[in-house]
C-alpha cells in the first residue's frame, strides 16, 4: 500500500476534491434539516398554515415577524411536552 508521500499529484488532487464534496454535503444536509424544523415550527404556530397557499403562507409569516400580536395562532398545546423549555419551567414554579 502507497504511503500519502508516494502518491500522485493528481491523487493528492482528487482527495482534497472528495473532502471538499464531502463537505459540501454535510452543509446541505444540515441546512435541509434546519429548513425542515424551522419550517414545522412556522407551520405549528400560524394557523391554517397547511391550508395556505406558499405565498399565503408567505404573507402569514412576514405578519407575524413583524407584528406578532396581529398574526394567527394555533392555541397553545396542552401537552407539555409541546411547550417550549422556559414555559415548562415557569409553569412548574407555580
Amino acid at each position: 500500500m502507497k504511503k500519502e508521500n508516494d502518491l500522485t499529484e493528481i491523487q493528492l488532487k482528487h482527495r482534497q476534491q472528495m473532502k471538499e464534496k464531502r463537505e459540501a454535503i454535510r452543509l446541505r444536509k444540515e441546512r435541509t434539516h434546519r429548513l425542515i424544523v424551522r419550517g414545522a415550527i412556522a407551520e405549528k404556530v400560524i394557523k391554517g398554515a397547511q391550508k395556505m397557499t406558499n405565498e399565503e403562507f408567505r404573507e402569514a409569516l412576514i405578519r407575524a415577524v413583524n407584528h406578532p400580536q396581529d398574526a394567527p395562532r394555533e392555541s397553545p398545546s396542552e401537552d407539555p411536552a409541546e411547550q417550549p423549555s422556559a414555559e415548562r419551567t415557569s409553569s412548574r414554579e407555580t
